[in-house]
């Protein structure tokens, strides 16, 4: 058999194991945070440290950071800056939203709106008192949306988490 032969008998299995392969959708994985106490260096990360400015936890996505600030009487702040953690204005990103999510009831929407200094985005929703509590963030960043879910989580055992986009 010569080689265009097999090329050919081949080619077909391919372009179904891509066909199939590309048309999955899988979830997007459980954000995961890392001990703001570690000490250790995350790996593959050129560019800005990820320590927390304001006492939440640092999420990327590509080159953006962002700060997710959550308080227990259920005040919220999202800060963001650049691939070398310098601030960006909170106008960088739009529509901007939370989502608390509470075991065994509706998700709580949280309004958001850009600071009066236009250096984060806040909000104020219900206290969190429980610790399987979820908090979804959204937001539209260079006309992609993208959001992560991650636990409500006491400010200082936090770190740095990544970030989905909705397929």
């Amino acid at each position: 058999m010569n080689a265009r032969a097999i090329i050919s008998s081949l080619l077909p299995a391919g372009l179904l194991l891509m066909t199939v392969a590309c048309g999955r959708e899988e979830e997007a994985p459980r954000t995961s945070i890392v001990s703001a106490d570690s000490g250790a260096p995350m790996a593959n990360m050129p560019h800005g440290n990820h320590d927390p400015k304001y006492g939440g936890v640092v999420m990327m996505n590509g080159e953006l950071h962002f700060e997710m600030v959550a308080k227990p009487d259920g005040s919220y702040k999202v800060y963001f800056s650049d691939y070398a953690r310098r601030e960006l204005p909170a106008s960088s990103v739009s529509n901007v939203s939370l989502a608390i999510k509470r075991p065994g009831f509706r998700a709580e929407p949280v309004d958001m709106r850009i600071s009066a200094t236009g250096e984060y985005w806040e909000g104020q929703g219900g206290s969190v008192d429980d610790k399987d509590t979820d908090i979804r963030v959204n937001f539209t960043y260079q006309g992609k949306p993208l959001f992560t879910d991650l636990p409500f989580f006491v400010p200082s055992a936090a770190k740095a988490v990544t970030t989905s986009s909705p397929k």
